[in-house]
């Protein structure tokens, strides 16, 4: 079983690429998804948020009061490396358990879908790394319209991450974003027949 980290910048397009892998019949662990799903009320993981930030990071409902931690982590880089190391934990068990259903199953290949891949060191757990890339200017115009949010906003994002020419070096294969939908589709479909064969 061949298994693909995709990555890539806010507003580079990382979801259609794996929407799109998906039609194919690659299942996609999508590492957003887990990690919201992590956070939640009852999960031990909120727990550990608690414990380590106190009941201040709390909704008057139980729930995480993202608001609130986000201004706390990305005010101060060791406390963000300290929260998303709590979340990463409990991804990286899901992303585990996931990997093993799908070996049972003796599915070809799987998409494992994670903004971070290389900055949490999850590259090096992968058979290849995806990169999916856009210019800066087409990111932001996505985010702001994705997200609704101010172009400062998305530029402070995009400038918090790893530079997209420094994940460049990690990366097996870059899929082009900035053009159609049809073209993108185009180049993952190519990659795959590189790794699988038909598809």
């Amino acid at each position: 079983m061949i298994v693909i980290g995709l990555t890539g910048g806010i507003g580079s397009g990382k979801s259609t690429v794996s929407s799109y892998m998906k039609t194919l019949g690659i299942p996609v662990f999508d590492a957003d998804e887990s990690s919201r799903a992590a956070v939640r009320k009852g999960n031990a993981c909120l727990q550990k948020i608690v414990d380590f930030f106190g009941p201040d990071c709390l909704l008057e409902n139980g729930e995480l009061n993202r608001p609130w931690v986000a201004d706390k982590v990305f005010r101060d880089k060791k406390i963000l490396k300290q929260y998303e190391k709590i979340v990463q934990d409990q991804v990286l068990v899901e992303a585990q358990h996931f990997l093993e259903e799908q070996k049972e199953k003796n599915v070809p290949a799987v998409v494992l879908d994670v903004p971070l891949l290389i900055e949490c060191g999850w590259h090096t757990k992968v058979d290849s790394v995806w990169l999916v890339k856009v210019p800066k200017t087409v990111q932001i115009q996505r985010a702001m319209l994705r997200d609704g949010a101010m172009e400062a906003a998305v530029t402070a994002r995009i400038n918090a991450q790893m530079p997209l020419a420094e994940k460049e070096r990690y990366a097996d294969v870059v899929i082009d974003n900035s053009g159609t939908i049809e073209s993108t589709k185009a180049q993952v479909t190519a990659q795959m027949h590189k790794l699988l064969g038909a598809v």
